[in-house]
């Protein structure tokens, strides 16, 4: 049993970095179509199919993050976006190939690659640990410790307004430590 409160921050959080990276994506999809075809994992005939798929998927999996009953569902789609999110860059990390754009969306990583700064480990790191914030999505299936009670409202929010801060932090933090490292080279 887990408490209700950790329950829903936890899914408040994956569900605004889901939701706010896909319409990172969604702003300019010609950008997102370009970092797939980058990646040259998907047949170029498929890459716009998979980009748009891939897209809606993330949005899913954040609007279900968000909908009683079903968290699970939400929590299991995300954690099959991350999944392939994770494999593309280790599979390109694995060629040697570096220099090309993530695909992230947002603004600290957008253009990296052409900065010098593409992939790296880190973001397999990242994204590892966006994983682990479903494990209480999973845990609250099983039944909580208590009622959710109005007073809970609070530390909700801020639980989960202070995960998505520290996501966002990290991801300038990792901009900055690819751009360091291209100056460095």
């Amino acid at each position: 049993m887990t408490d209700p409160v950790l329950f829903y921050a936890a899914s408040a959080a994956l569900a605004c970095v889901l939701l706010l990276g896909a319409l990172e994506k969604l702003k300019d999809m010609a950008v997102f179509y370009a970092a797939v075809h980058a990646y040259e994992i998907v047949p170029a005939g498929l890459g716009g199919l998979f980009a748009w798929g891939f897209v809606l998927a993330e949005a899913l999996a954040g609007a279900l993050l968000l909908a009683p009953g079903l968290r699970a569902a939400g929590a299991a789609l995300a954690l099959l976006v991350l999944a392939l999110a994770s494999a593309g860059v280790a599979f390109n990390l694995a060629r040697g190939r570096r220099d090309i754009d993530c695909g992230c969306g947002g603004p600290a990583l957008r253009g990296a690659a052409a900065r010098g700064a593409g992939l790296s480990w880190w973001m397999v790191a990242r994204n590892a640990l966006l994983a682990l914030w479903t494990l209480p999505v999973f845990a609250a299936a099983q039944g909580a410790s208590r009622a959710l009670q109005w007073a809970d409202a609070a530390p909700v929010f801020g639980l989960a307004m202070s995960a998505v801060a520290l996501y966002f932090t990290a991801n300038h933090l990792l901009a900055s430590h690819l751009k360091l490292r291209q100056l460095h080279i």
